[in-house]
């Protein structure tokens, strides 16, 4: 067990640190990027736009996000885990707040394409960094509180932002859940202790990259963690 005594046990004080943290980056993650599935009626009501078209505010986001992932799990081989998981939440949040102000329809869709962007810094790292960070005996544990933010992020963003807009109108629901995001990235930051044992590389190739995404989407257990 040499090999694992830096890492952060379960019950101890930076084990509790990087769990809430990442549990803030999961709920912020989510929150963002459904927080305007439930005003995608009032979109098509007040920018003149048909069902489908208002869903773009959703699907733009979420198929950037996909994409950015690779970028992301790319990019993260070389840059500080830590700093690309805040800096991504923080420009997310400023950019769902910038969608919650813009007054024309086609500069809300660029806000929330390029929060999808900026969003896939946080999954393609939060579990990279538990893996290093955290002791083996409590990494499940660890990782499911992250996914159990993912949850709630999920569940606050549909939920939490249809009662707000019910009672405030949908563009201060969205600032509000944005203002939300941006203190919990905040606080992401101040908890999360820097990377112990993180090694970063340089001058990795592009098939090198390639190579990694090949072998992560042809792994035997990928169906199973999507449930198919």
């Amino acid at each position: 067990h040499a090999e694992h005594a830096e890492h952060a046990e379960p019950g101890t004080r930076a084990y509790r640190r990087i769990a809430f943290a990442l549990f803030l980056a999961g709920f912020t993650t989510f929150s963002l990027l459904y927080s305007v599935q439930p005003l995608l009626p009032l979109f098509a009501a007040e920018f003149q736009v048909g069902a489908a078209t208002s869903a773009l505010s959703l699907s733009l986001a979420t198929g950037a996000l996909a994409f950015a992932i690779l970028c992301a799990g790319a990019l993260s081989e070389s840059m500080d885990r830590k700093r690309l998981m805040f800096a991504s939440m923080a420009m997310a949040a400023l950019l769902n707040l910038i969608a919650s102000v813009v007054p024309g329809w086609h500069g809300m869709l660029v806000a929330r394409a390029l929060e999808g962007l900026v969003l896939g810094g946080v999954p393609a790292v939060a579990m990279a960094y538990l893996a290093e960070e955290i002791h083996p005996k409590g990494l499940g544990r660890a990782m499911g509180q992250y996914v159990g933010g993912t949850a709630f992020g999920g569940m606050m963003g549909r939920v939490g932002v249809s009662l707000l807009s019910d009672a405030f109108g949908w563009r201060p629901a969205l600032f509000i859940v944005s203002v939300l995001g941006l203190l919990a990235a905040i606080g992401f930051w101040l908890l999360l202790p820097p990377s112990k044992h993180f090694v970063r590389r340089r001058g990795v190739t592009l098939s090198e990259h390639v190579a990694t995404w090949r072998a992560h989407l042809t792994h035997t257990m990928l169906p199973l963690l999507f449930g198919m």
